[in-house]
């Protein structure tokens, strides 16, 4: 997993801002883009395995929304689906974009992540404000070896975000890539906070 990281660092894809940039204001709104992938350099074997409580997990997925479509152009999908997709070792398992409002964490609503085979992946990501702009990821792996029947593998991960940065999720199976950018309106009012 972390050649995939060096890959993105090689091409430039992670661009952070100032280390003093200022807290998101609660009224903005941003477009979130994720890409989640699978790891399969066989040499990268995680034991993050996970005994699969199914009816609680039914019931987070029951509670995620769809949120409104995106209004640009996805920046993560083009370039980096075209590197991982070139080296044998990673593929693409999901692809997101949508555009949400901030919300405390109290109601902050989680999002359920939509993969082309919702067999092998399913989970949720929940962006909200807490003084800084924070992202839940709650995602489950499934990989049938054969012999040894359906393994789960599981990413929970909580981090405080800057926005205008790509962010990147790691676990031995597979990995995850989240971009958070306000909207132009909310662009300017960050610019005025610096």
């Amino acid at each position: 997993m972390r050649i995939a990281i060096l890959l993105l660092f090689g091409f430039g894809l992670l661009n952070t801002l100032p280390a003093g940039a200022a807290p998101a204001d609660k009224e903005s709104t941003y477009e979130i883009e994720v890409v989640v992938f699978e790891n399969r350099l066989p040499e990268l074997t995680g034991d993050e395995m996970l005994t699969w409580d199914a009816e609680r997990r039914a019931k987070k997925l029951e509670n995620a929304v769809t949120p409104e479509a995106a209004v640009s152009a996805p920046y993560l999908r083009p370039t980096i689906t075209s590197l991982l997709n070139q080296d044998g070792h990673y593929r693409v398992l999901a692809h997101q974009h949508w555009k949400q409002t901030i919300d405390a964490r109290t109601v902050a609503r989680p999002v359920r992540v939509v993969a082309a085979n919702p067999a092998e992946l399913e989970g949720t990501i929940r962006f909200y404000m807490s003084r800084h702009l924070h992202l839940d990821v709650d995602l489950l792996l499934r990989e049938t070896a054969p012999g040894s029947g359906v393994k789960v593998y599981r990413l929970a991960e909580q981090r405080k975000l800057k926005s205008q940065e790509t962010h990147y999720f790691d676990h031995p199976k597979f990995g995850v890539l989240v971009r958070v950018m306000p909207l132009e309106k909310d662009k300017e009012k960050e610019k005025l906070k610096n």
